[in-house]
C-alpha cells in the first residue's frame, strides 16, 4: 500500500482530489497533510483522519514516511514546493498548469528526471470515459483525421494584469486533450488571441497540423455565454462527438448511437466521479507507481502540451 501525503487543502483539493484518493483506500493510505490555513487543515484532518498534520511541508518531508505526495497548489506557488518533494525522492501529483510558465515547467521536469520520480499532471480529460471510448473506437478504424475541442465560459472584464492567462491556467486542458487525441506532435500552428469585453485575452482559436497528418481545431472562448466543454474525434468512417463527461454520440458508417459516460464502464449515472476522469486518473497513478511505469500524463509527456500552449500564447 502506498503511503500518501497531501500539501494544500483548497477548493480543488477538497472537491476532487481528497475524496477520489480516499476511494482508493485499498491501494493508498492517507498518512499526512500540510496546509497553511489552519481552518482548512482542521477540516481535512478530521474528515480523513490524518494521523500526521503539518503547517510546514519541509517538516512533513523530514518526518513522515511517504511514497507519494499530492501537491495541489496554485501555479504562483507550486515550483519550489514540488521541487522540494521530488528532491526528497517522492513521486508527486500536481494540478495544471505545472508552473507559472514554460521555464518553470521545464525545471519541474528536470527535477523529476534527476530524482527518478514521477510527476503526474492533472489533465483528467484524458481519462474521461467518453474520451477513452472515442479513442478506442477510432483506433479500430484507421488513423485519426481531425480533432475539435471546445471549452467556453463567460469571463468578461479583466484588466490585463492577471498573474497568468486563462489560456495558460485553464484552456490548457483542451490543448493537452487535442494533442493527446491526435497521438502526434504539432508541425504547423496558426493561432489567434482576442479581447472581448475587457482588457484581458479571453478568446483563443487555433488550427494545428500534426506529424501524422491529423488536424486539430481548438476553440477556447471566455467571452461566451456560459460553460461548455465538448470535443470531436474523427477517423475513417467514424466520428465521435463528446459532451464531456456526460455522453458520446457515435456516427459510424451512417449509423448513429449514443452512450452515457457512465454506461461505458458499467457505472451509475449519479457516480459522476467514476466517469468524469479524476478517479480513473488517480487509479492510473497508483498502478504506475506500483509497476514502476511512467504515467501517460507525467511531465515527461505533458511538457510537449505545455510547449504547445506556450506556442499558442506567443501568437498575438
Amino acid at each position: 500500500m502506498l503511503k500518501a501525503g497531501f500539501i494544500g487543502a483548497g477548493g480543488r483539493s477538497q472537491g476532487a482530489h481528497y475524496p477520489n484518493v480516499h476511494r482508493l483506500e485499498r491501494d493508498v493510505e492517507m498518512c499526512a497533510v500540510c496546509e497553511l490555513d489552519e481552518d482548512r487543515l482542521d477540516q481535512v484532518a478530521k474528515k480523513y483522519e490524518f494521523p500526521q498534520v503539518y503547517t510546514d511541508h519541509k517538516k512533513m518531508l523530514g518526518e513522515a514516511d511517504l511514497d507519494v505526495i499530492y501537491c495541489v497548489m496554485n501555479e504562483k506557488w507550486i515550483l519550489q514546493t514540488a521541487i522540494d518533494c521530488m528532491n526528497a525522492g517522492k513521486h508527486i501529483f500536481i494540478e495544471k498548469p505545472p508552473g507559472a510558465n514554460l521555464e518553470e515547467t521545464e525545471q519541474l521536469l528536470e527535477a523529476a528526471v534527476s530524482n527518478n520520480v514521477f510527476a503526474m499532471v492533472g489533465f483528467q480529460r484524458r481519462y474521461t470515459a467518453v474520451t477513452r471510448e472515442a479513442m478506442r473506437l477510432v483506433a479500430e478504424k484507421g488513423p485519426v483525421s481531425s480533432i475539435v475541442t471546445t471549452f467556453n465560459k463567460q469571463m468578461l472584464g479583466g484588466d490585463g494584469k492577471e498573474f497568468t492567462s486563462t489560456l495558460w491556467n485553464d484552456v490548457c486542458h483542451i490543448v493537452d486533450l487535442t494533442r493527446y487525441m491526435a497521438g502526434s506532435e504539432p508541425v504547423e500552428v496558426s493561432a489567434y488571441q482576442d479581447k472581448f469585453g475587457g482588457e484581458s485575452y479571453n478568446n483563443y482559436t487555433a488550427l494545428i497540423r500534426f506529424e501524422n497528418n491529423a488536424t486539430g481545431v481548438i476553440l477556447g472562448n471566455r467571452a461566451s455565454g456560459g460553460r461548455v466543454l465538448r470535443s470531436e474525434l474523427h477517423g475513417v468512417g467514424i466520428g465521435c462527438y463528446m459532451k464531456i463527461p456526460q455522453e458520446i454520440e457515435i456516427h459510424e458508417d451512417n449509423q448513429v448511437r449514443t452512450l452515457g459516460g457512465w454506461e461505458i464502464d458499467g457505472g451509475e449515472e449519479e457516480d459522476v466521479a467514476s466517469y468524469e476522469g479524476v478517479l480513473t486518473m488517480h487509479q492510473h497513478f497508483v498502478d504506475c507507481i506500483n509497476k514502476n511505469e511512467v504515467p501517460h500524463n507525467d511531465l515527461r509527456d505533458v511538457i510537449h502540451s505545455i510547449r504547445l500552449v506556450d506556442q499558442l500564447e506567443a501568437k498575438e
